[in-house]
């Protein structure tokens, strides 16, 4: 059994989501020891390029499919592409903890999406043209922060300044690659240090330990 922890956080120790997330690891690793975690830091490793080349290939394999061709093999920053979706995979849970920035993640987790979100590759696309995501039956555990209160709900025109499009477009990508059982635990309002923070996280962490035991 393997669990794939993404962390989306540069901040470490002083990061609000993956205090909580370690916390959720923390019992996991001791209700079932046997298991294999694999750690993804985002901000400390080297994503695979997805650039022009990358960008040509995509698109070319897309065609491939749409014409009945075999796909496109792991070549140039293919290769980097095809490695990443075959890491997804390969774990049978995963673990996702991210801080909200702009309303929205931080940009090496929308790097990190951008490689395995690929239509022809982790999406296909069937005969009526419906979109059929290929990585499924295996649960998500989200950690999400964020600096304000916000309610879980789509965002709506009238939320002004206060806008979450971080929950809703992770929710909605992952759901796109096929993933159904999606659960959460928000770390809000970390805006402001004192009792009340101290209060809320320690709420969270309570609340990620019992989540792991049913991981």
């Amino acid at each position: 059994m393997k669990v794939l922890y993404i962390e989306a956080s540069p901040r470490g120790e002083y990061s609000y989501s993956s205090q909580v997330a370690n916390a959720f690891l923390d019992t996991y690793r001791a209700e079932n020891p046997d298991h294999e975690i694999e750690h993804m830091p985002l901000f400390d490793m080297d994503l695979p390029a997805f650039a022009a080349e990358g960008a040509n290939q995509k698109m070319d394999n897309i065609i491939k499919q749409f014409t009945g061709q075999p796909p496109l093999g792991a070549e140039g920053e293919w290769g980097g592409v095809l490695a990443e979706i075959d890491r997804l995979k390969s774990a049978d849970k995963v673990l996702l903890s991210s801080p909200m920035w702009n309303y929205s993640i931080p940009y090496r987790l929308k790097h990190w999406i951008d490689l395995v979100v690929q239509v022809g590759a982790s999406v296909m696309v069937n005969e009526n043209r419906e979109y059929i995501g290929q990585i499924t039956g295996r649960p998500l555990q989200m950690v999400l922060a964020s600096g304000s209160l916000y309610e879980e709900r789509f965002p709506l025109e009238t939320d002004g300044m206060k806008t979450d499009f971080q929950r809703i477009y992770l929710d909605h990508i992952f759901r796109f690659l096929g993933f159904t059982d999606i659960r959460l635990i928000k770390v809000q309002p970390t805006g402001l240090p004192g009792p009340h923070l101290d209060e809320a996280i320690a709420k969270c962490k309570a609340e990620a330990e019992d989540s792991a035991k049913k991981f």
